[in-house]
């Protein structure tokens, strides 16, 4: 069911329901999201709950002009860095980004050489500042639009633009010397 409509729900007849159904439609990919900034099992799972906690709460002040994934992300996001600035511990990046890296293997040495590839890319994201990283993990991992992202991360859409281009540029680099 579309969010709007449950969003309706919830707020005009306190169905508690559409309220779980709205947010279990985006728990998996926030929780990933979440995983990629925080690299802790339990860091994660608080994350995601504070993260549904402060939704709810401000679901009233919601506006539907903003597309609410975003709007649900950029909570997340905020109380993922909460989480970093409370714990003072410095993030690892994904173990894998193989949804984006698929091309076909016919065989093992193709196989190990491709693992490869995705190996030098998760290493050459995870030296990227957080700012870039945030950037390529909302653009590559959940598909977000640049504006998305910038709503997401709560920065002008240049910003995110100048952010995308510096992670390519950086990437590419580091691609490049390996």
């Amino acid at each position: 069911m579309k969010a709007d409509i449950l969003i309706q729900r919830y707020l005009s007849h306190g169905d508690s329901g559409a309220a779980r159904d709205l947010f279990r439609n985006y728990e998996e990919g926030l929780y990933g999201y979440l995983w990629q900034m925080l690299k802790h099992e339990h860091d994660c799972e608080d994350a995601l709950q504070d993260t549904f906690r402060k939704a709810l709460e401000a679901l009233p002040t919601y506006r539907e002009e903003s597309h609410f994934k975003s709007w649900l992300f950029r909570i997340g996001h905020n109380t993922g860095i909460e989480i970093i600035r409370r714990r003072k511990r410095i993030v690892e990046m994904p173990e894998a980004l193989e949804a984006h890296l698929d091309a076909p293997s016919s065989g093992p040495r193709e196989f190990l050489i491709q693992r490869e590839r995705e190996e030098e890319l998760q290493d050459a994201i995870a030296a990227l500042p957080q700012s870039e990283r945030a950037v390529v993990l909302l653009r590559l991992q959940e598909e977000l639009s640049f504006k998305e992202i910038a709503q997401v991360l709560d920065a002008p859409i240049g910003t995110v633009l100048a952010r995308m281009h510096k992670a390519k540029k950086r990437l590419r680099a580091q691609l490049n010397t390996t």
